[in-house]
């Protein structure tokens, strides 16, 4: 699966800097689990076999890295606003539909999100995009962030899992699709990208 990692992936590719990509199978994981700093992934391990862990701490450093984190700690924050919105509602999905086990609850709990959780975030992404900026095709400022990448993949993510959602939303997102799909760094790595379920 693409898991929590795609997101540093995204920032990576668009800022155009060379990495190493190791995934594990199932397998495999037993092996490499105890070598991680937590115990968990994903990891970023420099060359000094220092590693970082926190899949958003990866993702924000590697976006200051890549001039993606905004021009100055206010802009900053207003990216970690819309970010920090965004994964609300991913963890509101994960927690209550994803990983629950019983069927009539997620069912429950499924047609709560598309009717009221999901129209609820929409309207809240729409209205800090409106505050934040004055660009129809970027949530803050006037060019590409990592607010930008994590809003595309979290919704691109929605629409796997839920393509009956699809047809709604796919309008009002086609922009922000089009403008990620259509930059020249990310259309190389979707290129090679390999595939996945999730």
């Amino acid at each position: 699966m693409r898991g929590r990692a795609e997101i540093t992936r995204l920032i990576l590719a668009a800022g155009n800097l060379p990495y190493n990509d190791i995934r594990f199978n199932y397998s495999q994981w037993s092996e490499y689990k105890p070598k991680m700093l937590l115990g968990q992934i994903p990891v970023v391990e420099f060359a000094d076999d220092l590693q970082l862990s926190q899949s958003l701490t990866i993702a924000r450093y590697f976006a200051r890295e890549t001039g993606l984190a905004g021009k100055d700690n206010l802009e900053s924050a207003k990216i970690d606003a819309i970010v920090d919105t965004q994964q609300d509602i991913n963890e509101k999905f994960s927690n209550k539909i994803v990983y629950e086990n019983d069927k009539q609850k997620k069912e429950t709990e499924l047609e709560k999100f598309i009717n009221e959780d999901l129209p609820k975030h929409l309207q809240n992404l729409t209205k800090l995009k409106n505050a934040y900026s004055q660009n129809e095709e970027y949530f803050v400022g006037d060019k590409l962030s990592w607010a930008d990448l994590f809003v595309y993949h979290s919704i691109d993510s929605l629409f796997r899992f839920l393509p009956e959602i699809k047809e709604k939303l796919e309008n009002q997102f086609k922009r922000l699709f089009e403008m990620i799909e259509n930059n020249e760094n990310l259309k190389k790595y979707f290129d090679q990208r390999p595939e996945t379920d999730y």
